[in-house]
């Protein structure tokens, strides 16, 4: 029989404490029996468990808990000089106290390096009702190197914690099971700055709540996040394969991700989601280059939470469920040589076609086809590019209803750096919004509020040294329509080439051109204006002209016009030229050798904008 630390019997055998120190030493692995513990499911094993781990810890040997269910009153924590625990039965917190009941190796600054935990198995007797996030099964701190392997843990606020505490968690590798009934399945946590939670890996994972447990609250399968002033940069987390079935029901949450921090490259392949909310991952900070691979869900449409305090984005969900194709991004438009495209909007005003350029002056408008130009001054083609003021752009005008992200490419002239992102939002009867949290996010920049202009820019240039050239923007849920572009802003760039992208579930309306966005300033990028009208000729004897002024507006002085009239013959020749702005002369005249009285009919007038040569 095992030995009872009351008697010191050991295998039939009588021992003094010097002879079963020894034999303690020369286990490889030393178990709770050896310290009075029983694991029948009824008897408190606290005291035995951590004098089990005590001496795992101080002779340097792997602590073993044999097949059983052994209960723990309180805490039992593995110390860090343990090489590892091997977890055949179960550990079943009998308590009510919040407090993390398995604790494995030590904090502050120690390294707790090469560990083997294997068949980790914790429960609460009682299901916690989420209040306390001190409520936890497994706590595993500052492991580096290890292999980690979770059976189960269920019924606690927080299910497993990895924890950085004086110093971090990285370079590991854990292997998941049963994640059940727990608010927050697995929480990737630092406790201070000088802690980081790093480069780890996980494979599996069953994230599940039962039907009915604590159904009006939210819940989450993985959290990232830390203490106030602590390590917040958490990165390149793989996950592969974790299944999440969070019960989502009623007014509550269930979203397999949470990331309260802005690190970056949490990558999950193959997500299997079912009865979650429409929603990978909830951003509530500065997060980026985030992956969220959904292999199968039982939802449509899955997507990113950004709430009101996320001031990045630039991450993405990739719909493979009945959606293979959706891992390819959409070309939505693009120029690919501004200079090719240049116009001559009027004697002194340059436009490019397919763009809309943009001013970042003073302005009072607040209808969103004010804030497009059709040409302006302050853009000077040269021999190969269309050089932009500091307060001039080119962009697009973008129905955003439901595409809310685009990713913005463009060159500069020998691949200079410069240029910033520059975005206006409206609402749905195209007013402008102004300066109203969560409508502009950018993934590797701070939009700024630039008041005067109604506008948000970039809060720095554009760099391939500063790792920020290629960007994504993320417009909010109320947000209709968008003009999206570059700006000088820091002084001239010359733009060369401008293209955007969207995510493929989406094919938003590139509005440049349209009659919506033909307001008092007459058009946003387009090189041709067109008019009807009807024309009543009068009698005409031959050789006689008639004239006709006809509205069109965007018409200037030197624009390229012509005419044409839906008639019956053949013999009246038409000229037309720009008379004044806004206004195109057509003239009529009878080429026949005979009087003629013509019906009324559709006369046509077009105005074509000069390249510039």
């Amino acid at each position: 029989m095992p030995a009872r630390i009351d008697d010191l019997l050991v295998l039939n055998a009588n021992l003094n404490k010097s002879d079963f120190a020894k034999y303690l030493r020369d286990r490889e692995a030393v178990l709770p029996n050896d310290f009075g513990g029983l694991g029948d499911g009824v008897a408190d094993d606290r005291t035995a468990i951590q004098a089990c781990f005590d001496r795992a810890g101080a002779d340097q040997k792997f602590a073993m808990i044999p097949p059983g269910t052994w209960n723990v009153s309180g805490t039992v924590t593995l110390p860090g000089g343990a090489r590892g625990l091997i977890m055949q039965g179960t550990i079943r917190y009998t308590g009510t106290a919040p407090t993390s009941v398995l604790v494995l190796g030590d904090g502050g600054t120690i390294r707790n390096a090469e560990k083997l935990y294997s068949g980790l198995n914790v429960l609460r007797q009682t299901l916690s009702d989420w209040s306390s996030e001190a409520d936890i099964g497994i706590t595993v701190r500052n492991v580096d190197a290890s292999q980690i392997e979770l059976r189960r843990v269920e019924g606690f606020t927080i299910g497993m914690r990895t924890l950085g505490d004086g110093r971090g968690v990285e370079d590991s590798t854990f292997t998941l099971g049963r994640i059940v009934n727990n608010r927050i399945g697995l929480d990737i946590w630092c406790a201070t700055a000088t802690a980081w939670n790093t480069s780890i890996r996980y494979y599996g994972g069953h994230f599940a709540q039962a039907t009915g447990v604590n159904a009006a609250q939210d819940r989450f399968g993985v959290r990232f996040g830390n203490e106030a002033g602590a390590y917040s940069n958490h990165n390149r987390h793989v996950f592969d394969a974790p299944n999440f079935e969070l019960r989502q029901a009623g007014s509550n949450i269930a979203i397999p991700f949470l990331n309260q921090t802005s690190g970056s490259a949490i990558i999950a392949r193959n997500m299997r989601m079912e009865a979650c909310s429409p929603l990978a991952a909830r951003h509530t900070a500065g997060a980026q280059d985030c992956e969220y691979d959904i292999a199968w869900t039982n939802t449509y449409l899955v997507g990113i939470d950004y709430t009101s305090t996320a001031n990045r984005c630039g991450n993405a969900v990739i719909n493979r469920h009945r959606a293979p194709a959706s891992r390819f991004q959409r070309f939505l438009a693009g120029v690919p040589n501004t200079r090719a495209a240049a116009f001559r909007q009027s004697a002194t005003e340059v436009g490019v076609e397919g763009l809309i350029t943009i001013a970042t002056s003073t302005t009072t408008a607040t209808f969103m086809a004010d804030f497009c130009f059709n040409g302006l001054t302050d853009l000077t083609p040269t021999d190969r590019a269309v050089t932009l003021a500091a307060n001039r752009g080119l962009g697009w005008m973008l129905d955003t209803t439901q595409a809310k992200e685009f990713a913005l490419a463009h060159w500069l002239t020998s691949g200079a750096s410069g240029g910033r992102l520059f975005v206006r939002v409206f609402d749905g009867a195209g007013n402008v919004r102004e300066d109203i949290a969560g409508d502009v996010l950018a993934s590797i920049t701070t939009m700024q509020w630039n008041g005067p202009a109604k506008g948000w820019n970039a809060g720095a240039p554009m760099d391939d040294a500063n790792f920020n050239r290629r960007q994504t923007i993320r417009v909010g849920p109320s947000v209709a329509y968008a003009q999206v572009g570059v700006i000088g802003f820091d002084g001239p760039v010359d733009l060369q080439s401008l293209r955007l992208y969207g995510l493929p579930e989406a094919a938003p309306a590139v509005l440049n051109g349209t009659p919506l966005l033909t307001g008092a300033l007459f058009g946003s990028g387009r090189r041709e204006f067109a008019a009807e009208v009807s024309w009543d000729l009068p009698s005409l004897a031959p050789g006689a002209t008639a004239l006709i002024d006809v509205t069109v507006n965007g018409a200037r002085a030197g624009d390229l016009a012509q005419a044409s009239l839906v008639s019956s013959t053949r013999f009246i020749e038409l000229d037309a030229a720009v008379w004044s702005n806004n206004t195109v002369r057509a003239m009529a005249r009878n080429i026949s050798a005979a009087t003629f009285d013509l019906a009324a009919a559709t006369l046509s007038v077009g105005v074509v904008k000069r390249r510039v040569p």
